[in-house]
This record gives structure tokens, sequence and C-alpha cells, in this order.
């Protein structure tokens, strides 16, 4: 705690980005299972090959960006420019999560899920290299690092969002879905705000 607080404000925001990606995806990731058994009847091996349709979609990604911010680094404005516009992606994709009014379907489910983890593996890359780039040269060494703050900040994300999924659990099923968009919902979107707060001063 004392390292986080000895940080930059920017530093800051982009641990808490970090912490937010992660938080989006193991909602997504975590409650899959559920929510696809309650609104689609999905067998143990159909959201098996959902998942790992989900997970092929890591290292071409990964590949794509690192490639990307190897040639674009030097651009600071289209950097903090993608940064700023994956986290809106991941916004976007929780936003079509919910389930209000009409009928919940497949492809509604399915395409908010790939939005919001497609989107949070780009933002995952861009963040922590952007990090990894300004974090002080006192925190690249030693035991509290950036490294070891970033590995926090991701477990903490996990840890909250399985606690969320399980709270929001005793409401039953049918109000699992939206009591867990909810906090992140809210999460992504005051990220944003503290990004844009902080834009100048990012990298």
């Amino acid at each position: 705690m004392t390292s986080y607080l000895n940080l930059a404000n920017s530093h800051q925001v982009q641990l808490y980005i970090y912490f937010m990606l992660k938080y989006a995806m193991e909602i997504v990731l975590a409650e899959s299972s559920v929510i696809t058994g309650y609104y689609f009847i999905w067998s143990t091996s159909s959201v098996a090959i959902f998942l790992a349709c989900l997970g092929l979609t890591v290292l071409p990604v990964n590949v794509v960006v690192g490639s990307y911010i190897s040639n674009m680094f030097e651009e600071r404005w289209t950097f903090k420019q993608v940064l700023l516009a994956s986290e809106i992606l991941v916004c976007i994709g929780i936003l079509l999560s919910f389930h209000v009014l009409i009928p919940y379907s497949v492809p509604q489910y399915v395409s908010s899920a790939l939005i919001t983890f497609v989107s949070a593996e780009v933002l995952e890359g861009v963040n922590l290299s952007l990090l990894s780039r300004v974090m002080s040269s006192r925190l690249s060494r030693g035991t509290y690092n950036g490294g070891l703050l970033s590995t926090e900040a991701g477990t903490l994300a996990r840890v909250i969002a399985d606690g969320t999924i399980t709270l929001a659990g005793f409401w039953g099923e049918s109000k699992l879905l939206n009591t867990t968009l909810i906090p992140a919902l809210f999460i992504c979107v005051s990220s944003i705000v503290a990004t844009c707060f902080t834009y100048n001063s990012l990298y």
C-alpha cells in the first residue's frame, strides 16, 4: 500500500486500469457457465468450447498489439488514444452484456463477451507496456516493484470479482448477470474518467 501511495497519480491510474480490466475479464469468465446455463441451457461442453474460443484470441491479439506498440511508441498521442479507446470498448462490451427488457440472446451474449474480453486484452498489453516505460527507477527494482504492484492489482481484482459473483448469487440466477455487471460498469467508467483527468501526464 505504501508503494502504491508513493506512485505518481498517472501511475496509480494505470494500476487502476489494470485492476479494472482484470475485474471485467474475471466477471466474463467466472460466471459464464452459470449465465449460459440459465439463459441458453448450454451444456458443459458448449461452455468449454465458448471459453476455448475466447482463449484462442489471446495469442493473435497479443502479437498484433506487440508489433503495433513497437512501431508506434514514439507517437505519444496515438499510444494514449489506443489506451483510452480500449477502455471505452471494454465499457461498451459491459453495457451490451446487460439483460434489459428484450429476451437475452446468444448473439448478444457472445458478441458482448468477445468485445469485453478482446478489448481487455488489448488494454492490458498497451497499459503494461506504458507502465513499464514510465515507472520510476526506484520502483523498477527491489521487492515492491512495478511488476509486483501490477500482479497484486490483478489478483485483487479477481478476488473481488469472484466475491461479487458469490454475493450476487444470493439473489438468484435471474439477478446474477445484471448484479455483477453494475459494479464492473462503475469501475470501468471511473477508470475512463481517471484516464481523462491524467491524460496529459500518462506518458
